[in-house]
């Protein structure tokens, strides 16, 4: 009998050894090998864009001034300046200096421009080119907040964006309100404050969690790989389940009555706040002429919406038709950055955000159409 007690505990002994042999050999070769595997949430929540919850929207920039630097992944050596007032870039004064013509614009991630560094968002680009070009006394404003659809760009606009003075308010949103079309619930019972739940990738869970991420560079690879694959979470939230790709019939037709209404809305806002509205077609690259074999349907994300590609071009022209039809009825002025850009490989990175060059041709194009308003008294 102590024979064999002797003997399991050898080989209990020599069991346990093996596995802290094989953590410690792991932990070893993560840390030689791996990039990025001394990433912990709280170095993940320094480099990400801080929010804070509202009433008029999901979530707006918090109002803290900060300099959001990435440190790694593909985005590596890129700032993002959020001001005091939560907006990105400079700060700027609440109430508009006199002889300052100022613009807002607002939309998603595609206005925010999250594929570009300090300054060179086409908003803030917009403002070089108009300046350069004999507009000195103009001040742009971007107002893109990442994830926002168009109702929140007028929820923002009314809540606070009147108290900065604007003279010209553009709108650019398309792809975020098309994430939701596919609910059979109005936007009231669909949208939700997402700020509110925990997101375990960059907080910890509880003392011990932190303390390992702390401590153990295994651990914080595997950890970020398993809520990865549990949550599904891609670069602009959870995707869809699946690979559905359904048709335009399987939407709810409330949601292009919604756009439309919140574009007829902003038009009217504008204008009872002494402001100038602008309407603009979302640039994408999104278009007929993506074909199955092109480079530029693998490109898109289809799980954010779960339409065909077919489906999302047939979608997209209608938020153009309605943009267009809002524009005329409203008697707005349209800059068309959609028929100016969508398609165009060069431009995109992705569905409808621009890399450097497209952002560039985009801020020519809206800097263009908008010089002529800012020189008619």
């Amino acid at each position: 009998m102590a024979l064999m007690t002797r003997r399991n505990a050898l080989v209990l002994l020599i069991t346990m050894l093996s596995i802290g042999a094989f953590f410690l050999l792991g932990e070893l070769g993560v840390r030689l090998f791996v990039e990025n595997g001394d990433i912990t949430p709280e170095s993940l929540r320094n480099q990400s864009v801080q929010y804070e919850p509202v009433v008029f929207a999901r979530h707006a920039l918090k109002q803290e001034a900060r300099m959001v630097n990435r440190l790694f992944g593909r985005k590596k050596g890129m700032v993002w300046e959020i001001n005091e007032k939560g907006y990105r870039g400079p700060n700027f004064e609440e109430k508009k200096p006199a002889g300052t013509i100022r613009i807002m614009i607002y939309g998603g991630s595609a206005t925010f421009d999250i594929e570009s560094t300090k300054g060179e968002d086409w908003p803030h680009r917009v403002q070089e080119i108009l300046r350069k070009s004999g507009v000195p006394n103009v001040e742009v404003i971007n107002a893109g907040v990442n994830g926002h659809t168009a109702l929140e760009s007028v929820g923002r606009l009314f809540a606070e964006g009147y108290a900065f003075e604007p003279d010209y308010v553009l709108i650019y949103n398309a792809w975020n309100d098309i994430k939701y079309f596919s609910s059979p619930k109005t936007a009231l019972r669909t949208l939700r404050p997402s700020l509110l739940d925990f997101d375990p990738r960059i907080s910890y869970g509880n003392i011990i969690d932190r303390w390992l991420c702390e401590w153990s560079h295994l651990y914080t690879v595997l950890r970020r790989a398993y809520y990865k694959a549990k949550l599904k979470i891609g670069t602009e939230g959870v995707e869809k389940s699946g690979d559905l790709q359904y048709s335009i019939a399987t939407l709810n037709s409330n949601g292009f009555r919604q756009y439309e209404l919140a574009m007829e809305v902003f038009v009217d806002l504008a204008r009872n706040i002494g402001a100038e509205p602008i309407l603009l077609t979302q640039a994408r690259l999104v278009h007929e002429s993506n074909n199955l074999a092109s480079q530029a349907q693998k490109r898109i994300d289809y799980h954010y919406v779960g339409l065909s590609h077919e489906a999302l071009v047939e979608t997209f022209n209608r938020l153009d038709t309605i943009v267009r039809a809002v524009a005329t009825k409203k008697g707005a002025t349209l800059i068309d950055a959609s028929g100016q850009l969508s398609g165009k490989n060069w431009a995109f990175y992705d569905h409808v955000h621009v890399v450097p060059k497209g952002s560039e041709a985009l801020a020519q194009f809206v800097a263009d159409q908008l010089r002529p308003l800012l020189k008619t008294p």
